[in-house]
């Protein structure tokens, strides 16, 4: 047995169970094959009929291409806020650097995204929205975990601050760890592995001839470990906290406009002017909070809910939970 189909079956399959052990230690190669592009069907449906309910905004719209999404620009100068604060309180950069590889990674790789949706080939625009989306969940959470505003006595108006304890809560969050988790595929070459037999052999997805198409290739394994773990972990959460892409945007421009107010507040001079930016710092920050609040529960709400709804759906399969006849190379009676 190769050893990916031997990962494959150790992680999905209820190996403990005698007949499906039995029949995946004897099939050959051709039906071990099958019974991964069987296995595959079945765990990607978990994922796109939850993956079809979650907003995505106008990320599909960009159709692969991560610069053409409208609010790149606010991703792109929030990125660069958050890591200016983190230089301005000495602390390392390794989060805020997580998210721009991982802008950078859907770039660099943004001509085969978009060939993937030139051709509607599902799993491909699947992880393009889902990877993009959690970019700006991840980025969004950063910023209600890390920074607050505060009104020091004697100054007007609000200041910019980091709060140190929120680094080490990002790290700890779902959102976080699939980012990296995403970032160490594309650096691996495992994503553009996958996906590039199916663009390839003009795959239209999982189904008839597609899966035809990527058992020649033999991607049907390399989607199962390296991708469809983390679209399953990130739709299940983005599922679960049934959230508006445009609230994560709204903070972080929220986070812009306060910064751009805090400058403004040290270039005017008169009383007037000063208190004009403070009453706009003031909205700004009862806006801002009040969304960090949403965020904080409902992130820790979702991560609750999607971990237990995994639990339940995480069951190993048997041999004929996969596939609806005996393999031909089977050894022995199956049903």
């Amino acid at each position: 047995m190769r050893d990916i189909y031997r990962r494959v079956f150790c992680e999905y399959m209820d190996m403990d169970d005698r007949e499906t052990r039995n029949t995946l230690c004897t099939i050959d190669e051709a039906d071990q094959t099958n019974v991964v592009l069987s296995l595959t069907q079945k765990l990607y449906e978990t994922v796109v009929n939850k993956n079809l309910d979650i907003d995505f905004g106008t990320i599909p719209e960009s159709k692969g291409d991560i610069t053409a999404i409208d609010q790149f620009p606010t991703m792109v100068k929030t990125v660069d806020l958050i890591r200016d604060l983190l230089k301005r309180y000495k602390q390392p950069y390794t989060t805020i650097d997580e998210v721009s590889n991982a802008i950078d990674y859907l770039e660099l790789n943004k001509d085969l995204f978009r060939r993937g949706f030139a051709m509607k080939s599902n799993i491909i625009e699947m992880t393009y929205n889902t990877a993009v989306l959690n970019i700006v969940g991840t980025l969004s959470y950063m910023v209600t975990t890390m920074v607050h505003f505060i009104s020091q006595p004697g100054k007007v108006g609000y200041e910019i601050m980091l709060d140190k304890r929120g680094i080490a809560r990002t790290k700890e969050s779902l959102v976080y760890s699939n980012l990296t988790s995403m970032n160490n595929a594309f650096k691996a070459g495992e994503i553009k592995a996958a996906f590039t037999p199916i663009i390839r052999n003009k795959a239209k997805g999982f189904a008839g001839i597609g899966l035809g198409a990527i058992a020649m290739a033999g991607a049907g394994a390399a989607v199962l470990l390296n991708i469809l773990p983390i679209l399953r972990e990130l739709t299940y959460f983005y599922y679960a906290s049934n959230t508006r892409i445009s609230q994560y945007f709204d903070l972080q421009a929220d986070l812009l406009e306060m910064n751009a107010q805090a400058v403004r507040a040290g270039e005017v001079n008169s009383l007037e002017d000063k208190r004009i930016v403070a009453q706009k710092q003031e909205a700004i920050a009862r806006r801002f909070r009040q969304a960090a609040d949403f965020f904080e529960v409902n992130g820790r709400t979702a991560e609750k809910d999607s971990t237990k709804a995994m639990k339940q759906d995480n069951a190993k399969y048997k041999v004929n939970d996969v596939v609806d006849s005996q393999p031909d190379s089977a050894g022995g009676s199956l049903f």
